[in-house]
């Protein structure tokens, strides 16, 4: 880590090397170049080691620029003004009588070069400023372009009702671990950190860090103990705590701190967001950090240059892949924030930098939401239909009295790959306005509505909700129909709870598709049982077929012959079974005895 670390100081003291070169050029004072030198590169590696500023080209440029003058003055005062001060008082004894001192040209010429050498790095800084300014703004729609984007009109995100929504908002699995804390030898020490989504052996968890609480205790300890890992989808599920130390991590101190790990191992880019504790297979922890390069001197990051480093946390070995690279157990080598400033760059920059203003238009302007739990409350983790970990944002107009959403992007996290959805057929309710519905179904007990998130359920979008008591214990889940917010179903068991919202669809008159097409089985059979329900202005029929479980439903309006339907009939139809629906909705049905 030493040598890692000189690496990076020697990339920040160019500007001062330079500068001390120069100097040594117009005096020849070797030994003062050599002792100023070193003492300078020592200050700049404390620094550097305590401060661990951004390594993007703006920073380095401004930094190596500063340090240049910093030299130049230091130059200025040990060179030339002690120089100035022998010769003139070697001058003063030669000329004893006389009543004023004059500098030779000599003199005079040298301490103008160092004036110059004084001003040239200001000037370059000037310079360097005035362009970062300009550049943050003309290269807009290069960083824009960057994005890997894709649109679609309808939506993609679990289809299949076997990915349920995740049972556990973070806050419920950080209450249940933290009650779960006393396992934890001196306990005391430690106190509960981040928590990230991620699949270990094909299950889909959260793992969360155990960190010290102070400098003490990582003197005294020097590593923790493990960490804390429970299931994302059962609500009943206890946390583990698993036995593995981590001898680096974000909270210790010196060489141990796994962020100065990571940024000594790689001296030409910059970090994004925090690290992330991520498991292999086997239980060996890592510490996942995003790293980017900058685009020229703007400040911002390119979007489709992501470097992903590695840190084994218990032997410190640091690797760095391209994100896409990166090791298959790293389920998010695209970490939160770099996809919140992905989401944040698509929103509002689509028509460049000064639609986007209070002066322009802001046409296509689209504002994240930050009803997530990663990123400041923007992103929301979850696994889609491909077992892949992505990142859920709905988007809204900035008008604070409209509740529709502009639509929602996935974000891959270990491609960067931004899917943008967007169907212009139907306006959807954003998640602000689901929230505030959930919030109303149980006013009295003060549940709050927590981590929204935008599914397909049979062909419908729908809001689903974790409704959570004050302590962050999960209570409910409430689906929310996004175009017909009449249709609001809330349970304690997911699968009842979907049950319950497909009911509905089917008995809603609204413009809602409750069965998907592209998903549909084709399903054949005698009926066994028949039951029609009429509310006065619909007819519904109800039918199970033999060796079925399956309660299957018919709008009578929309196939009038099956009012006629009776036991013993043979027919033929297509409804979505996915996750052996109790009660599946059809469209259109074959009767055998009816067609003869």
């Amino acid at each position: 880590m030493l040598l890692d670390f000189i690496n990076v100081t020697l990339v920040f003291s160019i500007g001062m090397l330079l500068a001390n070169v120069i100097a040594v050029a117009l005096n020849r004072r070797w030994l003062w170049f050599i002792t100023t030198t070193i003492i300078e590169f020592v200050v700049i590696y404390l620094a550097l080691y305590i401060q661990l500023p951004p390594k993007n080209l703006t920073t380095l440029l401004n930094v190596n620029i500063f340090l240049a003058v910093a030299a130049a003055i230091v130059n200025f005062l040990g060179n030339a003004g002690l120089s100035a001060i022998d010769k003139i008082r070697e001058f003063g004894e030669n000329n004893k009588h006389a009543n004023t001192v004059n500098i030779s040209p000599k003199q005079t010429s040298f301490l103008k070069r160092y004036v110059w050498v004084l001003l040239i790095p200001i000037v370059l800084w000037i310079i360097v400023g005035g362009t970062s300014f300009i550049t943050r703004i003309t290269s807009i729609n290069n960083v824009y372009d960057s994005i890997p984007t894709q649109k679609k009109r309808s939506a993609e995100l679990l289809t299949s009702a076997k990915e349920m929504p995740i049972a556990l908002a973070p806050e419920t699995a950080k209450r249940k671990m933290q009650q779960k804390f006393s396992v934890i030898p001196n306990s005391n020490m430690y106190e509960l950190d981040g928590i990230t989504a991620q699949t270990i052996n094909g299950q889909y968890v959260y793992v969360a860090t155990v960190e010290f609480n102070g400098f003490f205790k990582w003197l005294k300890n020097r590593s923790v103990p493990g960490y804390f890992m429970i299931s994302a989808t059962d609500v009943n599920a206890q946390p583990k705590f698993v036995k593995e130390p981590l001898k680096y991590s974000p909270s210790a101190y010196l060489n141990d701190d796994a962020a100065r790990k990571i940024y000594a191992a790689a001296p030409t880019y910059a970090s994004t967001g925090r690290m992330n504790l991520e498991i292999d297979d086997n239980g060996t922890p890592y510490y996942v950090q995003t790293l980017y390069r900058e685009y020229g001197v703007s400040g911002r990051m390119k979007f489709n240059e992501f470097k992903t480093a590695v840190l084994n946390a218990q032997t410190g070995d640091v690797n760095v892949y391209d994100a896409q690279k990166a090791p298959k157990f790293i389920d998010a080598p695209i970490t939160s924030a770099a996809a919140n400033q992905m989401n944040e760059f698509y929103g509002r920059y689509q028509k460049g930098w000064w639609n986007q203003t209070a002066f322009g238009a802001k046409r296509d302007v689209k504002v994240p939401t930050d009803n997530g739990v990663y990123a400041a409350g923007q992103i929301t983790p979850l696994i889609d239909s491909k077992g892949n970990l992505v990142y859920f944002t709905d988007f809204t107009s900035g008008n604070n009295d409209q509740d529709s959403a502009l639509g929602y992007s996935l974000v891959d996290a270990k491609t960067g790959q931004l899917t943008y959805y967007r169907d212009t057929r139907s306006g959807l309710m954003d998640s602000d306005g689901a929230i505030s519905i959930a919030d109303k179904i149980y006013p009295e007990k003060k549940w709050q509505a927590k981590m929204p998130i935008l599914y397909n359920i049979d062909g419908t979008p729908t809001w689903v909700i974790s409704l959570l008591d004050s302590k962050g214990i999960f209570k409910k889940y409430v689906y929310i129909n996004a175009i017909d917010n009449d249709i609001v179903i809330d349970g304690d068991n997911a699968q009842e709870a979907l049950d319950d919202y497909r009911n509905d669809l089917a008995e809603s008159k609204s413009n809602n598709r409750s069965t998907d097409t592209k998903l549909a089985k084709s399903i054949s059979g005698k009926v066994s049982r028949v039951a029609l329900v009429n509310d006065g202005k619909t007819t519904i029929v109800n039918f199970m077929l033999e060796n079925q479980a399956t309660v299957f439903r018919i709008d009578a309006d929309s196939a009038p012959t099956t009012v006629f339907l009776k036991v013993g009939d043979n027919v033929r139809f297509k409804a979505n079974m996915l996750d052996k629906a109790k009660v599946a909705t059809i469209e259109d049905i074959d009767i055998d005895s009816l067609k003869k």
